[in-house]
C-alpha cells in the first residue's frame, strides 16, 4: 500500500542583522500566516550578549506560537540560552548531541552531500538540511527525493527558496523549506511574501512511497 508523504512545512531562518524588540514584536503576525515548523535565529558574527538578547525576546513569542527556536551554530550556548535545539554542520552533529542530550534537537547542514546527512544521522541528527539550491555548490533535487523517499530522519531544503521554486523543492517531499531573505526582503512585505510561498507549497504533489 503506497502512502503520501506528509505535507512539506517551512522553517523560518531570521534576519542577520535586527533589533530583537521590534522584530520579536511583529513576529507572532508573521508566524499566523503559514505553517511554520521552526525559527532558526542565524546572527552571523554576532557577540553571546547580543544573541541571548535575541533569543530571550523570540523565545517568548515561539512558546506562544508552539513552535522550535534554533540557535545556528553552537550547541553549548543553545542549552544555556533555553533554546529547543541546534543547526550544525554535519561533522559536528555528534558533539552537540552530547551537550544537548535526548532533550534538544539537532539539525545537520550537509551541503549538497548525501554521504554527509547520512553521517550526521547516524550521529544522532533529528534532521538533515541539503542546499543551497543554486549555483556552483546547489544540492541536486533527485538527492533531496532519493533522501526524502528513503530514510526516516527528515529534511530540510535550504537556501534560495522563494516564490518561483518553493512548489518544485516541496515536491521533492522534504518535509521543510526553510525561508529566509524571500520573506524578509519582500518589496511586498514578510506577511505577504510568506502566504504567497505558502500557497506555493500547498500546490506541491507530494510523493508516494
Amino acid at each position: 500500500m503506497s502512502t503520501t508523504a506528509p505535507a512539506c512545512r517551512i522553517c523560518l531562518v531570521t534576519p542577520p542583522v535586527f533589533a530583537p524588540a521590534a522584530f520579536a514584536s511583529s513576529l507572532s503576525r508573521i508566524l499566523a500566516c503559514a505553517d511554520v515548523a521552526a525559527l532558526r535565529l542565524r546572527m552571523p558574527g554576532a557577540p553571546a550578549d547580543d544573541l541571548a538578547r535575541a533569543a530571550a525576546a523570540l523565545r517568548e513569542v515561539t512558546i506562544r506560537a508552539d513552535i522550535a527556536l534554533l540557535l545556528d551554530g553552537d550547541a553549548d550556548l543553545a542549552r544555556r540560552l533555553g533554546c529547543d535545539g541546534v543547526h550544525v554542520p554535519a561533522d559536528q552533529v555528534a558533539a552537540a548531541r552530547r551537550i544537548l542530550g535526548d532533550g534538544g534537537s539537532v539539525g545537520a547542514a550537509c551541503g549538497a552531500s548525501r554521504d554527509a546527512a547520512m553521517r550526521a544521522a547516524e550521529a544522532g541528527a533529528d534532521y538533515v538540511a541539503f542546499g543551497p539550491v543554486s549555483g556552483t555548490d546547489a544540492v541536486d533535487r533527485e538527492t533531496v527525493v532519493d533522501w526524502a523517499v528513503a530514510m526516516v530522519v527528515p529534511c530540510v531544503v535550504a537556501g534560495g527558496i522563494g516564490v518561483t521554486n518553493a512548489t518544485d523543492w516541496a515536491a521533492t517531499g522534504a518535509e521543510f523549506l526553510a525561508l529566509g531573505r524571500a520573506v524578509w526582503d519582500a518589496p511586498e512585505g514578510p506577511e505577504a511574501a510568506l502566504r504567497a510561498i505558502a500557497a506555493r507549497i500547498a500546490e506541491a504533489p507530494r510523493p508516494t512511497a
